[in-house]
């Protein structure tokens, strides 16, 4: 058995080949995964962009008839996990009303704005199961109590 001789055009074409694998190899490990961190929770998705909330971060306080929920959170891009700006920490908070099952956004300002869990997107919709995942995340109770049970047992 007699082996074909490879070109140069073969051989320049293998050499591609070889380097643009060892790029993108290199790209994927040095893309951090927020989901394989367990100091990071997902909250909250769209459009393209996942919100995850640093579990260290996580304060609380009771005041009046509220329980106040302080955490940290980063963006993760899903689509350009590259771009994705891991020192970009920002703050936000929820106050929770235990006896009227409503939980609030509290702005900058310290006013609060009901999220609506059967409203729409911006309405706060979206933030529905992420408010339940940190509830239950410090408390370890149920808030809204209306989800299958794997989604609490998949809170970690």
């Amino acid at each position: 058995m007699q082996l074909k001789k490879i070109t140069n055009r073969q051989k320049i074409f293998l050499l591609v080949i070889f380097f643009s694998v060892i790029i993108l190899t290199a790209a994927n490990v040095s893309a951090r995964d927020s989901h394989l961190d367990k100091n990071f929770v997902s909250f909250y998705q769209h459009q393209g962009y996942e919100y995850f909330l640093k579990k260290d971060s996580l304060q609380w306080e009771i005041e009046d008839s509220l329980r106040y929920v302080y955490f940290s959170y980063i963006v993760y891009d899903n689509i350009r996990p590259e771009k994705t700006n891991w020192s970009n920490e920002k703050e936000m908070a929820f106050a929770y009303d235990v006896d009227e099952r409503k939980v609030y956004f509290v702005e900058e300002d310290g006013t609060l704005k009901f999220l609506n869990p059967e409203g729409t997107i911006a309405e706060g919709a979206g933030y529905a199961a992420g408010a339940e995942k940190i509830f239950y995340l410090v408390f370890g109770e149920k808030f809204y109590g209306t989800y299958e049970e794997d989604f609490y047992n998949n809170i970690d």
